[in-house]
């Protein structure tokens, strides 16, 4: 049974940027909005933060309203929710002027009120809500479009290509849903998550129900062949807000919270394929890596890469190796916001002079943002001392049981997107400076805060890593928990 929390501070943490992405969007003055929009977020991040401390002291309770059973919090999701809304606080504060938009912010509004709705989601139509609506900024609108003074045009529109993915991502997620419910006598789309209610249903419609739902997962995660869509969206479209989509990763959640709870024996029967897919997506795409020129198009690809392990170690049915994911989920999201940050940052400052050939030697004029640009990208591929060290080390340990050669593919693809996350720190900041570098101005206040409170999460949780661990580490035996006691039923039935 779910406890309760108190002042109803869940529904406002979710509906008060909803709310605001309103009043934002109507806005004239730029710096007004920016500010209305910080406002709201940091109140969003505070009482989202107030739930997940909620759950730090009853880390095995489900925590709900007491006047609405919408939303809960739990281990799995509280760290997430309060994580998220801190990435779009922190992008809302330092992205650039030159880029800056009422639509924009109000986009960046409505991305974290849905994204966070569907975390919290306790029931399938919630759920679907929350995934569509974050789809909704880039499917329906330009609420991420550039002003039309800005110094460069990249980022205007999101492409068709892309689009049509996650459409078809939204598609999937319907159609698996509407055949889970389907499946099961007496299920309705506002059936609670919680219940482990798949477990006597139609089996054929279950396994179909199974296929759409990961359909939907390789979608919008970009597995490989789906993989074009996020480097074709990262080249051409809203770097920032393209970010914080990514690293949403409802994908990944919504195996965590659906699909391993509700059809354990399906997700178990296709285990080695998704593993498999996993493993070749990260592989490929950093060895795509390599030879990439194109900055944008490189970011895209090692985010992927690194991200891919999230869904092998989610399915090594393995309480470590799914600890293991979630802590990375953490550094993934983390690192790649601050790589894209500073080269929003640079972009903003120097246009389209950074996608030219050869060394920019940009270290020179901005120092500050070469150190967060290294630190950024050596976290996210396990530097020792940071976060991403114990999580690549949770996640190795955990499955390699099950899968023993993410033992050969995480060391090899995680030092190639090391040599390509340096290889673009070099392009950037060392060598020759370029003319511009020597005017470029370096880390302004509003960037300063927002990367250096980044760094310090990487950088505690590496040194204390206890403490980003220990929500995870039980979310994943629960999971594990809730697994095996499905499958033992399904073994007595």
């Amino acid at each position: 049974m779910s406890n309760h929390l108190l002042f109803g501070l869940l529904n406002l943490g979710i509906f008060v940027p909803l709310l605001a992405a309103f009043v934002v969007r109507k806005m004239a003055v730029v710096e007004q909005a920016r500010r209305w929009t910080v406002y709201c977020l940091a109140f969003s991040f505070a009482a989202l933060l107030c739930n997940s401390l909620s759950v730090s002291n009853a880390p095995n309770a489900q925590l709900s309203e007491p006047f609405s059973q919408w939303f809960l919090v739990d281990a799995l999701n509280a760290i997430p929710l309060s994580l998220f809304a801190a990435l779009c606080l922190g992008v809302a504060a330092l992205v650039p002027k030159h880029k800056l938009t009422s639509q924009w912010l109000a986009g960046v509004l409505w991305l974290s009120a849905t994204t966070c709705a569907a975390y919290a989601a306790n029931n399938l139509l919630v759920f679907v809500l929350g995934w569509a609506g974050s789809l909704a900024p880039f499917l329906l609108t330009r609420m991420f479009a550039p002003p039309s003074n800005a110094v460069s045009e990249t980022g205007a529109m999101v492409p068709g290509f892309s689009k049509i993915v996650l459409a078809l991502s939204l598609a999937s997620l319907c159609v698996g849903v509407g055949l889970l419910v389907i499946a099961v006598p007496g299920t309705s789309w506002e059936q609670a998550l919680g219940l482990t209610l798949a477990r006597a249903g139609n089996s054929t419609l279950l396994f179909a129900a199974f296929a759409f739902l990961m359909g939907a997962v390789v979608l919008r995660k970009g597995l490989f062949p789906a993989h074009s869509w996020v480097v074709t969206a990262f080249e051409r479209g809203p770097l920032l807000p393209l970010t914080l989509l990514l690293n949403g990763h409802l994908g990944a959640f919504l195996v965590a919270r659906i699909v391993l709870p509700l059809l354990p024996d399906e997700a178990h029967k296709a285990w080695p394929i998704i593993s498999t897919l996993s493993l070749l997506t990260a592989a490929y795409v950093a060895l795509v890596g390599l030879v990439e020129r194109k900055p944008r198009r490189l970011f895209a690809l090692v985010a992927i890469s690194q991200s891919a392990f999230l869904l092998a170690g989610l399915e090594s049915y393995s309480a470590i190796g799914i600890a293991g994911a979630l802590v990375l989920w953490q550094v993934v999201a983390v690192s790649t916001v601050m790589l894209s940050s500073v080269y929003s940052g640079l972009e903003a400052r120097l246009g389209v002079a950074l996608e030219k050939d050869g060394f920019l030697g940009l270290a020179i004029g901005a120092p500050r943002l070469a150190v967060f640009f290294a630190a950024g990208g050596l976290a996210l591929v396990g530097l020792p001392l940071t976060l991403g060290f114990p999580a690549e080390d949770l996640l190795l340990q955990g499955t390699l049981a099950t899968n023993p050669y993410l033992g050969v593919v995480l060391p090899v693809v995680t030092a190639m997107n090391a040599f390509s996350v340096m290889r673009l720190f070099a392009r950037l900041f060392l060598g020759k400076p370029v003319s511009a570098a020597n005017h470029i101005a370096d880390a302004v206040p509003r960037e300063r805060w927002v990367l250096i409170a980044a760094l310090l999460f990487l950088l505690f949780g590496g040194l204390f890593p206890s403490q980003p661990m220990r929500l995870p580490a039980i979310a994943a035996e629960k999971l594990m928990q809730s697994v095996s006691g499905s499958q033992h039923t399904a073994n007595h039935r």
